[in-house]
C-alpha cells in the first residue's frame, strides 16, 4: 500500500502519537550512542558486557589521567571486540570481568581523591 494513504488513514491523534514515538526513538539512541554503546548491538549483548562497554568508554573519556597504559590497552581492546560484529557475539559475560576490576579501581581512586579534597576544604573554611 501506499505510505501516504497509510498516513491519511491515522487519526490526529495517532499521527501525533506516531511522530511523538520517532522523536523519543531517536533521542534514546543518541542518548545510548553518547554513553558509549552501540545502538544496534543493545538488545543482543549480556547486561555485564554492556555495563564494561559503558564503563570502558566513560573512563577513555572522562579518566584517561588515572589510567595506566596497560589498562588502556586492555580498554581499548574490549572496545574493539564489541564493535566486531563476529567477535562481538563469541564474547561471554565473564570477559567484562577485568574492565569491570579496572572500572572499579579508578572509582576508589576517584572517590579518594574527592575526599581528600573535602577534607582540605573542610579545614581550611575552620581555619
Amino acid at each position: 500500500m501506499n505510505k501516504k494513504k497509510d498516513k491519511d488513514k491515522l487519526t490526529q491523534a495517532q499521527y501525533q502519537i506516531l511522530r511523538k514515538q520517532g522523536k523519543d526513538t531517536l533521542t534514546a539512541e543518541k542518548w545510548i550512542k553518547d554513553t558509549g554503546l552501540n545502538v544496534r548491538a543493545f538488545n543482543q549483548l549480556p547486561v555485564q558486557l554492556l555495563q564494561a562497554q559503558q564503563a570502558a568508554h566513560a573512563l577513555l573519556t572522562h579518566n584517561r589521567n588515572l589510567l595506566t597504559t596497560e589498562q588502556i590497552k586492555t580498554l581499548r581492546a574490549f572496545q574493539r571486540k564489541v564493535v566486531n560484529k563476529k567477535i562481538r557475539h563469541k564474547l561471554k559475560p565473564s570477559s567484562a570481568y577485568p574492565i569491570l576490576n579496572i572500572s572499579n579501581k579508578i572509582n576508589r581512586q576517584l572517590f579518594k581523591q574527592h575526599k581528600q579534597l573535602s577534607q582540605q576544604s573542610i579545614t581550611a573554611t575552620t581555619i
